[in-house]
């Protein structure tokens, strides 16, 4: 399972490359143009995401600052979105090298940004913390195509037959 999870974490650094390359294209009325999906806008989309995994790393590591809310949008350029979420994805990264696979069957207990005490299988949550990735990507993927933009593939298998990343790792 640590094979899977470290995969999952270079893949989301290469999925969320290729899709900022893809955003530098659009007009900034574009980036922060309201829709109907969750948070409001792509750039919301993506200010999303990096606040939830800044949350979720605190969670399993205990260590940065708790990040009260997932909603707000710190990050207004691109640039600066970028550099906060290459510090996410290496956090990442250095999380699952460190982790151990005996841990993943552990609970992780944490409170919710709505307060509420939670207490979940720490694998489960780390699945959770990547998929997540994912389901947000697509939409912002979905969104640029919306914006006459054809977006490159960033899918899991993509990334592996360009990287070979998984093979190595077995």
């Amino acid at each position: 399972m640590k094979n899977l999870f470290l995969t999952q974490a270079l893949y989301n650094r290469w999925a969320n490359a290729r899709l900022a390359a893809e955003l530098d294209k659009l007009t900034n009325e574009q980036l922060t143009a309201a829709s109907a999906v969750n948070f409001g806008s792509i750039l919301a989309i993506a200010n999303h995401l990096v606040l939830a995994d800044r949350l979720w790393l605190v969670r399993f590591t205990g260590q940065g600052t708790p990040v009260p809310s997932v909603d707000a949008v710190p990050y207004t350029t691109l640039p600066a979105l970028a550099a906060a979420r290459i510090v996410e994805e290496e956090q990442t990264i250095a999380f699952i090298r460190a982790l151990d696979p005996a841990s993943l069957g552990d609970t992780l207990a944490y409170t919710t940004t709505d307060g509420t005490p939670m207490a979940l299988p720490l694998g489960l949550c780390i699945g959770h913390f990547f998929n997540h990735q994912t389901h947000h990507r697509g939409q912002m993927h979905g969104l640029l195509g919306a914006c006459g933009i054809k977006a490159a593939d960033i899918d899991l298998l993509g990334f592996e037959r360009e990287t070979g990343a998984y093979a190595t790792l077995l």
